[in-house]
């Protein structure tokens, strides 16, 4: 096991835990991605695209992009997963002039 070498958390042990572990496959080269209570919140299905071997990624349905590796079409759909828990796009400042006498 690997350990962090500088700062707070010198010596602790590195997370050993990867998106690819949330991934089941219930059926040959379609896995989904799913949370701590079991809901599907990915899904990644190899394909074949111009010949080349590829796996789409999915976020809810939506189509994310293609991997090269199933490892990192899994990465792309976590960073979905957690993005999605975070506050959305920033919006801009707000309009206070309506204040303003």
């Amino acid at each position: 096991m690997r350990h962090v070498g500088r700062g707070a958390l010198e010596g602790a042990a590195l997370a050993t835990w990867h998106p690819i572990l949330a991934a089941d496959e219930p059926e040959p080269g379609r896995w989904r991605l799913v949370d701590s209570i079991g809901h599907e919140y990915g899904r990644v299905t190899i394909v074949r695209v111009d010949g080349e071997v590829r796996y789409r990624a999915e976020f809810e349905g939506a189509l994310l992009g293609w991997g090269t590796t199933l490892r990192g079409a899994c990465e792309r759909v976590h960073r979905a997963f957690v993005r999605s828990h975070g506050p959305g796009d920033w919006q801009g400042y707000p309009d206070f002039s309506h204040g303003r006498k």
